[in-house]
């Protein structure tokens, strides 16, 4: 029993600690002198890309103490959002992809397809 209360409050720390640490970060701002940075995102080889968006977020995370001290820090997240369609059959498909300094690989790929009352005339 007080093994698993144990583990339990480790689990819990560790989940909060984790929960901290933001998801993914706005690119920094570059200098004028800066080398030209350059990424590589893999696509579905048999994806045709129709439309390209690069998007940024920001938010704040405010946090406070019983005490009544306040603190907040600033977090984004950016993403890189491709409109494709299939070669072949023309289906169409919306990739996400984010934090692509150390990720090549969409994070979401989501396919369209025709609702049950896309039929009617």
């Amino acid at each position: 029993m007080r093994t698993s209360l144990w583990l339990f409050a480790l689990t819990a720390v560790a989940t909060e600690t984790a929960c901290i640490k933001p998801v993914n970060t706005v690119p920094a701002p570059v200098t004028p002198t800066a080398q030209i940075q350059y990424y590589d995102l893999e696509l579905p080889a048999d994806l045709e890309v129709k439309a390209v968006d690069f998007s940024a977020t920001t938010y704040a995370d405010v946090s406070g103490a019983p005490q009544g001290a306040v603190g907040s820090t600033v977090n984004g997240r950016a993403f890189v959002k491709v409109y494709a369609v299939q070669k072949t059959t023309g289906e169409q498909f919306l990739l996400l992809y984010e934090d692509i300094t150390r990720r090549r690989r969409p994070v979401q790929i989501i396919r369209f397809v025709p609702g049950a009352d896309a039929a009617r005339p």
